[in-house]
């Protein structure tokens, strides 16, 4: 799948960047020190340099993550310039394992927390306050989830779950 144009647009400033001298110095978007005139003589060895690189991916995939439903975080770390692959070429579970995600759904930026909603899949029979509902997680089978907000209506196709109303006590 395709970024987004804010995603590609965050992921080309992020590779653009010369990150070697980030934590001494201030810099503008796009700094690159070979143009540089005023640079210092201290930089980050090439595994310093890809850390705060890839720091700087998560926090703003976390952002897009949140706000784009299909977001895919190791198309925004390669375009990043972050590499998405283990020695063996398989693909780095760190890479995701860097954002606060579950299931497809991302935390709200800034906190720990997922917005309040009713989840579901194209394939189950009901509708769940979350996911920490264990009849969502026994019939969970890695689908795409759905997500309808707490004041809307869920389409009658779903059944609600005995969690919804314990939830709403």
């Amino acid at each position: 799948m395709a970024l987004s144009k804010l995603a590609r647009d965050f992921a080309r400033e992020i590779n653009n960047h010369d990150w070697q001298d980030a934590p001494y110095r201030r810099d503008r978007a796009g700094h690159d020190r070979a143009s540089d005139t005023n640079h210092d003589d201290r930089v980050l060895s090439a595994q310093e340099t890809d850390a705060v690189r890839t720091n700087v991916m998560w926090v703003t995939a976390q952002v897009l993550g949140y706000h784009d439903p299909n977001f895919d975080v190791y198309e925004f770390a390669e375009a990043c310039g972050v590499d998405t692959r283990t020695r063996r070429g398989d693909r780095d579970g760190s890479i995701r394992a860097g954002v606060r995600e579950q299931y497809g759904r991302y935390m709200r930026p800034g906190t720990w927390e997922f917005d309040p909603e009713f989840i579901t899949t194209e394939t189950s029979d009901f509708y769940h306050s979350g996911v920490d509902c264990p009849l969502f997680q026994r019939g969970y089978r890695g689908g795409d989830l759905l997500t309808f907000p707490l004041d809307s209506q869920v389409p009658t196709r779903w059944k609600r779950c005995a969690c919804v109303a314990e939830r709403q006590g």
